[in-house]
């Protein structure tokens, strides 16, 4: 009389049972599609941190899509030393509503605080955006604080000075008015934008040990910056 159950499994050079054969290949396809990106990644580094050449040039801006938005590192990367101010980027805006040859001029619009929330609304968008008004927040203080030393200078050496200084920032404020156009466009989409003028603020930090205090205390607000009236860039934001 044969005994119940599965016979013994044959310890010669058969061929594995079907189950074993599914479970190796189903391992076998996991293991390569999981070292895909490995390789892609492998790949893109290579592409990316090779020397010079035309095939660099080639394959470059496909490497430069795939590292930059996740991989690119900078300074937020690391614990700086907490802020204790924050920086305010205000737009004043002149245009021709639709339907109109009036131009108006628009009330300041604080534009930095919504773009500082883009990253933690939707953590999982690789962004850099939050970096721009970052950039031009430090370049506006620094030309600021060039401006306030120009008071040590003679009376005769200002103007030089001066024009010297709107000479080495000439590129950052090329940048700010084809920001602020783009932000313009975008906050008046039916209007002809004529010009667009920034301001940069500075507020400071309620300190914690007072944040939950009521009333909470009002921070005072410094102005840093006043350019003067930027043309609009037509297009820049298409």
């Amino acid at each position: 009389m044969k005994a119940f159950g599965r016979a013994p499994r044959s310890t010669g050079g058969g061929p594995a049972p079907a189950p074993e054969r599914a479970i190796t290949a189903r391992l076998r396809v996991c293991t390569a599609l999981a070292l895909v990106p490995v390789a892609l990644y492998t790949v893109a580094c290579l592409a990316y941190n090779a020397p010079d050449s035309p095939v660099k040039s080639r394959v470059q801006g496909m490497a430069t899509k795939a590292l930059q938005p996740y991989f690119w590192q900078d300074w937020q990367l690391f614990g700086p030393t907490p802020g204790s101010n924050n920086d305010l980027i205000y737009m004043t805006v002149r245009m021709k509503p639709a339907g109109s040859d009036a131009v108006v001029e628009t009330s300041p619009v604080e534009i930095e605080d919504a773009i500082d929330r883009t990253p933690r609304e939707f953590p999982l968008n690789p962004t850099k955006l939050p970096g721009l008004p970052l950039a031009f927040d430090a370049a506006a203080n620094r030309y600021a604080t060039a401006v306030t030393n120009f008071k040590n200078l003679p009376e005769a050496d200002r103007k030089q000075a001066q024009d010297l200084l709107d000479q080495q920032y000439t590129s950052e404020f090329k940048e700010i008015q084809r920001f602020l156009s783009t932000q313009a466009d975008s906050m008046y989409p039916q209007a002809r934008i004529v010009s667009v003028q920034a301001t940069f603020k500075n507020k400071a930090m309620v300190p914690f040990s007072q944040r939950y205090a009521s009333p909470k205390p009002d921070q005072p607000v410094k102005s840093i910056l006043e350019t003067s009236w930027m043309d609009y860039v037509p297009g820049v934001a298409r």
